[in-house]
């Protein structure tokens, strides 16, 4: 560690700071807060200069070639960000890392690593950032950098392990409420709000196609449904939950067999298909970060129609808090309450738990795919 940081190209680079400094200030414009300091700066590098698609922990061009061109490498960017958050009187320091796609680095070694981001050392832990992605936000880094443990290197040339692994559960929240006529059509409304990397994942998907090349994809891949009154919020705004609603209608999403209306009340977002149908797994599942998947479905049924199956409510919890599921359903009148919630604590799931967390996903599956059946009074 201390040998990398006396590289030409690493630690003297963080050295300079004149090429920024007054520009910074301006930027600033006064803030004191050291959350807000951290993000503004984040946004100043992140807005100043973008990444050329090259990895590496040590600079192709410098830092102020980089500032100037408004250009460069991982490491241009990340030790770059370093100078600035340290000329502001902050705690940074760079953490070397071994990327997702470059494999784990099992020790310490100057060949294990391939890239650099900055953690800023705060009384509540550290604060791990990465200018180089214009998603990425205080403590949500891109995901090719979720990959066990980093080494944080210090001036003085001690190290320390950095976990690199999210601990903080990322959202999925759906509300929907929905009608069934008595030919068994359905049509509602749908509000989908994410958080952390399911916002990041979420920004990504939106970025790739126009919004009407999305919406087909949507319809698509929820039984053909159609969308109508469809709604971003929160798309540029990285710190809060983007949220989409919609208006749908039509679709494969029940089934009238003799005279009765069969309906999956997850609609199409049940998950219907298990991911985990190896027999034996020799590696461990790296989901990349704990998550919590939960809809709140409000359901009308028809008049001159009655509950005559309803699916049980039940919790399954896995050993070792490694994850839960709840569905909760409950019958009111003509109207069925539903909440559902699928939760994953952990980023890695261990060998020795795979079978586990594959029966886990067996009644998971098992209940999302059970039916609602409606009768004619």
């Amino acid at each position: 560690m201390k040998t990398i940081y006396e590289y030409e190209d690493f630690g003297p680079e963080l050295n300079k700071t004149g090429y920024f400094e007054e520009d910074l200030k301006k930027f600033l414009g006064g803030i004191t807060n050291q959350n807000e300091k951290i993000w503004a700066i984040l946004n100043f590098v992140k807005g100043n200069v973008k990444w050329n698609g090259y990895t590496g922990f040590s600079c192709d061009n410098g830092v102020r070639k980089a500032y100037k061109d408004k250009t460069g490498n991982i490491a241009d960017i990340n030790l770059m960000l370093t100078a600035m958050l340290r000329s502001e009187g902050l705690t940074a320091n760079p953490v070397l890392v071994s990327t997702r796609s470059n494999g784990i680095a099992l020790f310490p070694n100057r060949n294990a690593f391939n890239y650099v981001v900055t953690a800023v050392e705060t009384p509540e832990g550290y604060i791990l950032l990465d200018a180089s992605y214009k998603y990425s936000v205080p403590n949500v880094l891109p995901f090719r950098t979720l990959n066990w443990f980093g080494r944080l290197i210090r001036k003085n040339g001690s190290s320390e392990e950095i976990d690199l692994m999210p601990h903080k559960t990322s959202n999925d929240i759906v509300f929907m409420n929905y009608d069934i006529d008595a030919d068994g059509k359905v049509s509602g409304k749908a509000r989908r709000q994410c958080t952390d990397y399911r916002a990041m994942l979420s920004r990504e998907n939106f970025e790739k196609s126009k919004e009407d090349e999305y919406l087909e994809k949507l319809e698509n891949s929820s039984r053909k449904i159609e969308v109508s009154e469809y709604s971003r919020t929160n798309e540029k705004e990285l710190l809060s939950p983007t949220i989409e609603s919609y208006s749908f209608k039509g679709g494969d999403l029940s089934e009238m067999i003799g005279g009765k209306i069969y309906v999956n009340p997850l609609l199409f977002f049940a998950q219907e298909k298990n991911p985990f149908k190896q027999e034996v797994r020799e590696y461990p599942v790296d989901f990349g970060y704990p998550f919590q998947d939960k809809f709140n479905i409000t359901i009308k049924i028809p008049e001159g129609f009655t509950v005559e199956t309803l699916p049980q409510s039940v919790a399954y919890n896995m050993e070792n808090n490694l994850g839960s599921f709840k569905f909760n359903i409950l019958a009111t009148d003509n109207v069925l309450q539903l909440m559902v919630v699928n939760q994953i604590n952990s980023a890695i799931i261990r060998t020795e738990q795979y079978e586990m967390l594959k029966e886990y996903y067996k009644g998971v599956i098992a209940k999302q795919t059970e039916k609602i059946v409606l009768k004619r009074i």
